[in-house]
């Protein structure tokens, strides 16, 4: 059980709940990950946050169907599977044990599975407010010890089924009932964050501003969320849909943006393209506007979705060939010298001091003690006050910063010859789905003729 400092602290800050558990956990050799400080000046959005955040597309079929995880469907998915026991373990570990408790989860991943399991989980980790009504929304009683606000739990719309027909809904009728039934789900009164889910994929930012943006409005209106936010891939994208919501609604409508893919060891883009105009000032990054805008950056994938792992990439990774060949030399590199590249990708993402949680997906135990041992690195480490490559020096061996060095060589390096080919075109990918639609619907009629 917690410490009776922690039960009798109800008015404490997230920060202070932490300090009082890690001083009490690490008699039991527990070792929490650092907390940073977040958002001072926007009330909607969490003060503190995780160094790492537990990315919940792991606890699904989404990635990897082991030991027949592919058989689970939200209709078959239960809490005897042998897998929902070892994920809901995992859960329970990474809050409990390691301080993780930002978990991050969407309809999308695993078609409702992962948020399901999250639920699971957090009916063992969450406790009980006195009194309340289990009704419309928390149908399911909790056992856990923790208070709901020690906990940052956001999902997103937007996103849904694996058949592309019914692939992506923004409409207003969809998007509401998705956040009522992911708060089922979870077994939650509110999510922190609801997120619009790669909105790149949408019809026209027309239909987001009419429909799914004055849904996510009207959510928030009714308390099932504190804070708004969007992610997807194409940066450009992102801010389009920021500036336009920003003129259509006459205010900041989002409060955070997460963005995945552009903070890693061969795409930093985030930081150094000056490809956006920022209110009328002159051109600015991404990160740069996002500031301007008091809007907050979570980051994901910082193992590029596989491609910065000695393994590689998924097949189905949209990564240009010339990356991926890149990626291969650099784990050649690491290998060579005796470092793990996947480790080193992971210190390099959490070092930037514009980012505050950088969500990492972890699939078991195992996983989520590599993650936090190597964020704990970072627990003496002020952000407030250095550079990036200062951080990377305390926080380095002098191996790994001897390797890292080599990998980000703007010369020699293996991303040094990548020009654009160190990403990937997110927009075409949207164009390339939508085609695919429009010759799925078109089958019926081919089929008759």
């Amino acid at each position: 059980p917690p410490p009776a400092q922690v039960q009798e602290a109800s008015s404490a800050t997230i920060q202070e709940l932490y300090d009082v558990r890690y001083e009490y956990t690490m008699v039991l050799d527990i070792h929490y990950i650092p907390q940073r400080s977040y958002s001072e000046q926007n009330a909607n959005l969490p003060r503190h946050l995780p160094i790492v955040g537990l990315g919940c597309s792991s606890f699904s079929s989404f990635f990897s169907s082991e030991e027949g995880n592919d058989e689970l469907t939200v209709d078959t998915v239960s809490r005897e599977h042998p897998a929902v026991i070892r994920w809901v373990e995992t859960i329970r570990h990474a809050v409990l044990h390691r301080g993780i408790n930002l978990l991050d989860t969407a309809p999308w991943y695993g078609h409702g599975v992962s948020e399901t399991v999250v639920g699971y989980a957090l009916d063992t980790i969450l406790c009980d407010d006195e009194g309340y009504r289990y009704d419309k929304v928390r149908k399911r009683k909790r056992t856990g010890s923790l208070d709901r606000s020690e906990l940052i739990i956001n999902t997103k719309v937007g996103r849904y089924e694996a058949d592309p027909l019914k692939q992506f809904d923004f409409s207003y009728e969809t998007t509401i009932h998705s956040v009522q039934r992911s708060l089922e789900r979870l077994n939650c009164d509110y999510i922190d964050v609801l997120q619009l889910h790669d909105p790149e994929f949408a019809p026209s930012i027309s239909i987001l501003l009419k429909e799914t943006i004055p849904a996510l409005l009207e959510c928030k209106r009714r308390g099932w969320t504190r804070a708004l936010g969007l992610t997807g891939y194409p940066l450009e994208v992102q801010q389009e849909i920021l500036v336009k919501a920003e003129r259509e609604f006459g205010r900041n409508v989002f409060d955070q943006s997460l963005v995945y893919c552009h903070n890693n060891l061969h795409d930093n883009s985030l930081f150094s393209e000056f490809c956006f105009a920022s209110r009328g000032s002159p051109t600015d990054t991404f990160a740069g506007f996002c500031q301007h805008s008091n809007i907050h950056l979570m980051a994901a994938a910082p193992l590029s979705m596989g491609l910065l792992t000695h393994s590689g990439p998924p097949n189905w990774h949209p990564a240009p060939l010339e990356l991926k060949e890149a990626c291969v030399e650099a784990s050649k590199i690491c290998q060579s010298e005796g470092v793990d590249v996947s480790s080193l990708a992971i210190i390099y993402s959490l070092s930037h001091p514009s980012i505050g949680c950088t969500l990492l997906g972890m699939k078991d135990e195992e996983e989520v003690d590599v993650a936090a041992d190597l964020a704990s690195r970072f627990s003496a480490v002020d952000f407030n006050n250095g550079s990036q490559d200062s951080i990377l020096d305390q926080v380095l061996t002098p191996k790994e910063r001897q390797v890292l060095d080599k990998l980000l060589d703007k010369t020699h390096g293996p991303f040094s010859q990548l020009k654009e080919d160190y990403r990937w075109d997110g927009r075409k990918e949207a164009t390339n789905f939508w085609a695919l639609v429009d010759d799925l619907k078109r089958e019926p009629c081919n089929n008759q003729s």
